[in-house]
């Protein structure tokens, strides 16, 4: 078992050093990036959703068909993937510090984490499909009949613009544990009302 662990760590070990090499190019812009994403500054959250916004408008107003609308973002993805491993290092010249490496290895960890995740859930997905296949019709059919449904009473691209909006903010969510937050205030309020319960009638 001890020596089922240690392989599994040099392999996770392996795999990590395996990314921080493939994102080298990028760590530059993951780390602002991070940053924007995380929240580091209480004005992130607002930026993101007014950057998110500008561009559905643009959508909204252009009204491009959907194989356009595909194209350009294709062209946006290569544009970025080609322009920021040259135009990255380049404009920034500050040193590269201990701090900044750990953040990026930190980041690493988390879009492997994210590869595993997708990864595990996967394999669970096609488990099931052939192990209780009825199960996994009923889950897949009960999904896809649910976003059918969905997509039917809300307009395509105001429910893209609320899904784009909530993937971005979710990292920034889990970081400050907002869910938590409201959460537990609304525990304190419930329990503050059922603490008080009904008023007993004073004996005369």
């Amino acid at each position: 078992m001890e020596n089922d662990s240690n392989s599994e760590t040099e392999t996770q070990a392996v795999r990590l050093q395996q990314m921080k090499r493939d994102m080298e190019s990028w760590r530059e812009v993951l780390l602002p990036l991070n940053g924007l994403l995380h929240w580091e500054k209480p004005f992130y959250p607002a930026i993101i959703v007014g950057i998110n916004t500008f561009i559905f408008a643009l959508i909204w107003y252009f009204e491009p068909s959907v194989l356009t609308t595909f194209a350009l973002l294709g062209l946006a993805i290569s544009l970025i993937d080609f322009l920021v491993p040259i135009i990255g290092p380049n404009v920034v010249t500050a040193k590269w510090t201990g701090k900044q490496e750990a953040q990026y290895t930190d980041i690493c960890c988390r879009i492997l984490n994210a590869k595993t995740h997708f990864h595990n859930a996967r394999t669970t997905m096609s488990s099931l499909k052939s192990e209780k296949p009825k199960i996994y019709f009923l889950i897949v059919m009960g999904t896809l009949v649910a976003l059918a449904w969905l997509g039917s009473r809300m307009d395509n691209l105001c429910m893209t613009y609320f899904l784009v909006n909530l993937v971005l903010l979710i990292p920034g969510i889990r970081q400050h544990a907002v869910l938590q937050k409201y959460l537990a205030r609304l525990l304190n309020v419930i329990k503050s009302f059922v603490g008080k319960g009904p008023k007993k009638m004073k004996a005369s």
